[in-house]
C-alpha cells in the first residue's frame, strides 16, 4: 500500500498521548493514513500536535472522551473508521483493590466494541493493546516453561483477590480485559477482524514528553533513575521481558494492515530478558564518567539479553514472522536510544559526573 492509498482512511487510537500509542499514531501519519486520537482532556492535542505529530495538523484529529468505560462513550470516535486500535487501559500501580483495575480494563473493551458494532461498515480491523501479563502464569506452569500464544495467565485474579499486590492485580485485569474481547466477537460475530498483542516490558526512546522526568511512565522511569545517578537499584518488572516501543507500534499497525491475517490471533512481542541490572552494566559501561548504581553485575541475564536458560522464555515466533524480521530491536540500542533521547529533552540535567580528584 502507498500513502496516497490510506489517504481516505482514518484510523483510531484510544489513550492517544500514551507512551505507545504516541509511537502508533506517529507510524500510521508517516505512512499516510488520517489519525483520529482520543484521550481523557483536549488538552493532548496541542501537546501532541507541537511535538510528536508536529507538521501532521491535516491528517490528525482528535476526540475527547472523559470516561472509557461509560456506554456509548466512544460511539462518535469511531465513526467512519477503517481500523480501531485499543490502547487505552489504566497502567497504574497506586490503585488499591483488583477490581479498580479489572473495571477500566475490561469496560473499556467493552464500551469500545459496543460502539464499533455501529461504526460502519468500513471499519476492517479491531486491534486491542493487551500485555504479556496476560499470557505468563508463573503459579500454575512450570518455571522453565516456554510461553506461546496459546498460554494464559488463569491463576493472578484468585492471588490478586486473597493478597493484593498491584503488579498482580494489574497482569490479571490485562487477562481478563483480553478474555472480554474473545468472549464479545464470539458472541456477536462482527464484520471486523480482532488482533491482541502481548508485549513484554516496553522500553525505548519516547515521542511525547512529560514536563519532569519523575513524570515519566512506569517502564522508562527506572532507566532515568539509573542514568541519573540515582542511589537505588529500581525493582524488577514481571520477569523482566523486554521490548523496544518502536517494534510493539509496528505490530500494531501491521495487524491493523492485515485484517484477514490478524483476525482472531494474539502476538507476543518479546525480545530476551533485561533486569534493570543490565541497564545499569550497560550505563556504566557507555558512560564511564558518570557516577551510576553498580549493583550485582552481570547477574540475571545473558551476554545478548536473550532469555537465561533453566528460566521461561516468551519467544515471538509470530511476530516475527508477521514483520518479516529474526529479532527485534536489541536491549542496549533501545536502552541507548531512550537515554539519548532524554539528553535531547532535558539537556545536562542528569548531573550525577564522577569528581575528579
Amino acid at each position: 500500500m502507498t500513502r496516497s492509498d490510506n489517504a481516505d482512511k482514518i484510523v483510531l487510537v484510544t489513550g492517544i498521548n500514551g507512551y505507545i500509542a504516541t509511537h502508533i499514531g506517529l507510524q500510521l501519519l508517516q505512512k499516510g493514513y488520517k489519525v483520529r486520537g482520543t484521550s481523557r482532556s483536549v488538552a493532548a492535542k496541542d501537546h501532541l500536535l507541537a511535538g510528536a505529530f508536529k507538521g501532521y495538523d491535516a491528517q490528525y484529529e482528535h476526540f475527547e472522551v472523559k470516561d472509557i468505560v461509560a456506554p456509548g462513550a466512544f460511539d462518535d470516535a469511531v465513526k467512519g473508521v477503517y481500523a480501531i486500535i485499543h490502547t487505552a487501559s489504566p497502567v497504574d500501580f497506586t490503585l488499591k483493590t483488583v477490581d479498580d483495575f479489572f473495571g477500566p480494563a475490561i469496560g473499556g473493551n467493552l464500551s469500545i466494541l459496543e460502539s464499533a458494532k455501529n461504526a460502519g461498515p468500513q471499519l476492517k480491523a479491531f486491534v486491542v493493546t493487551s500485555s504479556i501479563a496476560a499470557v505468563v502464569d508463573k503459579w500454575r506452569l512450570p518455571p522453565d516453561h516456554d510461553y506461546t500464544e496459546a498460554d494464559w495467565n488463569d491463576t493472578a485474579e484468585s492471588v490478586a483477590r486473597k493478597e493484593f499486590t498491584a503488579p498482580v492485580a494489574y497482569g490479571a485485569s490485562k487477562s481478563a480485559a483480553e478474555r472480554a474481547l474473545w468472549k464479545w466477537m464470539e458472541a456477536n460475530q462482527p464484520t471486523f477482524a480482532a488482533a491482541a498483542i502481548n508485549p513484554a516490558v516496553v522500553t525505548g526512546p519516547p515521542i511525547s514528553w512529560p514536563a519532569t522526568p519523575d513524570k515519566l511512565n512506569t517502564t522508562l522511569l527506572p532507566i532515568w533513575n539509573i542514568y541519573s545517578g540515582k542511589k537505588e537499584m529500581p525493582p524488577q518488572i514481571g520477569g523482566a521481558g523486554y521490548i523496544d516501543v518502536r517494534d510493539v507500534a509496528r505490530m500494531h499497525v501491521w495487524a491493523a494492515e492485515h485484517p484477514e491475517q490478524s483476525n482472531g490471533e494474539r502476538y507476543i512481542t518479546s525480545n530476551g530478558k533485561a533486569p534493570p541490572q543490565a541497564a545499569a552494566d550497560l550505563l556504566r559501561k557507555h558512560f564511564p564518567e558518570r557516577d551510576i548504581i553498580v549493583g550485582t553485575p552481570g547477574q540475571g541475564y545473558t551476554a545478548d539479553y536473550w532469555f537465561v536458560k533453566g528460566e521461561s522464555s516468551t519467544v515471538s515466533t509470530k511476530a516475527y514472522k508477521a514483520l518479516g524480521v529474526k529479532r527485534f530491536i536489541s536491549y542496549d540500542q533501545s536502552v541507548l536510544d531512550t537515554v539519548e533521547a532524554f539528553e535531547k529533552q532535558w539537556p545536562g540535567l542528569a548531573q550525577n559526573f564522577k569528581h575528579k580528584n
